[in-house]
């Protein structure tokens, strides 16, 4: 019957609809750094439209930024260097970007709105968000946001390796040759590749020389007989822009990706989400953005002697292909590379400036903010205005992080003495340097996206100004899964079969997110204002060390009055 009422429905709609607004434009801000990020600080302010007699609407708007991608070899040798222009040696699947690229270079953001602060700094944002686009975007959202360069990587391909292999060391997930599971009556295994990781690759790695057709050409031809790379700057396209092989004469090898990605501010913080059209808005944002850089030696396919560069000490973006047979850099030579990370179009790791046939990126030099900007029809401003101060009510950050867990010890931490109008507490296990065998977990270049696989909780509970939240310890992972994180952030809560959201199964809970949640939103509004301490207890059921990072969600509102941008008290 629902579907007779859905055709008598649309019998009876028009088409007709009167216009909200006169006018769209899109406007372009840059940033205030005049091309210079070795600060690792992007400083962007919109004095440029605050003056405009148009609404802004900052829940559409989005930063675009432009990366650079550099590998650089140290071999000086006609055969034995790095070799990326040569097809059989390429290294177009070498290198890729953790989930969420957008977001996963921004270690944090404070924003002003006309001098009041609505969003104070909290550090490893990255894991924050990536949390709330796995539980909130739809399969739907999933397959149509490549510009912001998100990928959810494949649980199941996750690996760990107690010493080096082709594939890295500790936490690993980064093969990206896919293939289905082979069944050989041993043992079993689950997913080979990481499927996310090489549709972020994707992304970004157009390549000019490329095939497009059969792999022999036989018939196919290649892409720069489609698309010019004068064409594909223009465009502002991510691309290969370096292919430059080792030389006998003392060229080292070189291979830059030009990246150009977006990030939209409702991603960062739900402030931006909630916010109304306003006008005279002068914000201010700083980012804190992760350049990064990052060594490694390669011997019979094994990868060795990792250093990593961050000088934020957040998450390291660069994420490398594994050695093996098949997989992106399977291609390169016994060598000591560099590769590195960089937000503008400038290469910032001294080492690799110094050799001869680095570029600059070719496409936008600059971080910019994207804001549509509206005039209302006088008919729907009026109505507009009949309210002028609107509230927006939205969630900010304090993180913690509880260090150094050994295998089967308690959590009995204490992560804050006070936090007024609590929502959420989020707890996300990461192994440390000792479990992961040699690098922290967020610093490794091996693995993206997953936290500690299988680092369950056992006993989980958090007590909140000494009550505990739930009523009975949080015992099984179908329990941890069922009851705190399914439906945590989609749509009608999960509960609406056939209209929900969210990318996280059990299966992924299980064995490579393992988010641990606690809403602790139900309280009496007169305690919301009562500041109240949080506990995290438990067991750390990882045979690791394990560091579990936590956030802690609280309700802020501000006022503001849409016309002038003013807050009101």
């Amino acid at each position: 019957m629902s579907g007779d009422a859905l055709v008598y429905d649309f019998a009876n709609t028009t088409d007709s609809q009167s216009s909200v607004f006169l006018k769209k434009d899109w406007l372009s801000i840059i940033d205030d750094n005049t091309t210079n990020y070795s600060g690792n600080q992007v400083t962007i302010n919109t004095s440029a439209i605050s003056n405009s007699s148009k609404y802004c609407d900052m829940r559409q708007a989005y930063l675009q930024i432009p990366l650079l991608y550099t590998l650089t070899g140290t071999v000086t040798h006609a055969a034995n260097g790095l070799m990326p222009a040569t097809a059989a040696k390429s290294a177009d699947y070498a290198l890729g970007l953790k989930n969420w690229v957008g977001g996963s270079v921004i270690h944090n953001l404070t924003a002003e709105i006309n001098g009041t602060s609505v969003i104070q700094q909290t550090n490893l944002l990255p894991l924050y968000n990536q949390f709330k686009l796995l539980t909130t975007l739809s399969h739907s959202d999933y397959a149509i946001f490549s510009s912001i360069g998100f990928a959810k990587d494949e649980a199941l391909s996750v690996r760990f390796h107690v010493a080096n292999n082709a594939d890295g060391k500790g936490v690993c997930n980064n093969q990206n040759a896919l293939a289905f599971p082979t069944v050989t009556a041993k043992h079993n295994s689950y997913l080979t590749g990481n499927e996310g990781f090489t549709r972020r690759q994707m992304f970004f790695n157009f390549d000019l020389d490329g095939i497009v057709g059969d792999a022999a050409n036989t018939f196919g031809t290649a892409t720069n007989g489609l698309i010019s790379e004068a064409f594909a700057r223009q465009l502002y396209k991510s691309h290969i822009i370096t292919k430059i092989n080792s030389t006998a004469g003392g060229q080292k090898g070189i291979f830059q990706q030009a990246i150009n990605v977006t990030c939209h501010l409702r991603h960062l913080s739900s402030f931006f989400d909630a916010m109304p059209l306003l006008k005279g808005t002068f914000c201010k944002l700083i980012l804190g953005v992760s350049n990064s850089s990052v060594e490694f030696s390669v011997a019979g396919s094994v990868i060795t002697g990792t250093t990593v560069t961050n000088s934020l000490g957040g998450l390291n973006p660069i994420m490398l292909a594994s050695c093996l047979a098949g997989n992106g850099n399977k291609t390169l030579p016994d060598d000591t590379y560099i590769a590195s990370l960089s937000v503008g179009a400038k290469c910032l790791n001294t080492t690799q400036l110094a050799i001869a046939g680095i570029k600059q990126g070719t496409m936008a030099q600059s971080v910019s903010l994207q804001v549509p900007s509206y005039v209302f029809t006088p008919q729907m401003e009026m109505a507009y205005l009949k309210s002028p101060v609107k509230k927006i009510n939205y969630t900010d950050l304090y993180q913690f992080t509880i260090q150094n867990v050994a295998s089967s010890s308690q959590i009995n931490a204490l992560v804050s003495n006070g936090i007024k109008n609590l929502k959420k507490i989020i707890v996300m296990p990461l192994l440390n340097a000792t479990g992961n065998k040699g690098l922290h977990q967020l610093q490794s270049p091996y693995c993206s996206g997953v936290l500690a696989p299988y680092a369950h909780i056992g006993q989980f509970n958090v007590v909140i100004s000494g009550a505990n939240v739930f009523q009975n310890a949080q015992r099984y992972t179908y329990e941890s899964f069922l009851h705190q994180l399914y439906g945590i952030n989609s749509i009608n809560s999960g509960l609406t079969d056939g209209m929900s959201s969210g990318l996280i199964s059990q299966q992924d809970f299980e064995s490579g997110y393992p988010y641990y949640v606690a809403d602790v939103s139900r309280m009496l509004d007169i305690e919301r204002d009562v500041p109240k301490s949080v506990t995290i207890t438990g067991q750390n059921l990882s045979l690791q060390e394990v560091d579990y990072i936590v956030f802690c969600e609280y309700g802020a509102e501000v006022s503001f009055d849409v016309l002038t941008g003013s807050r009101v008290a």
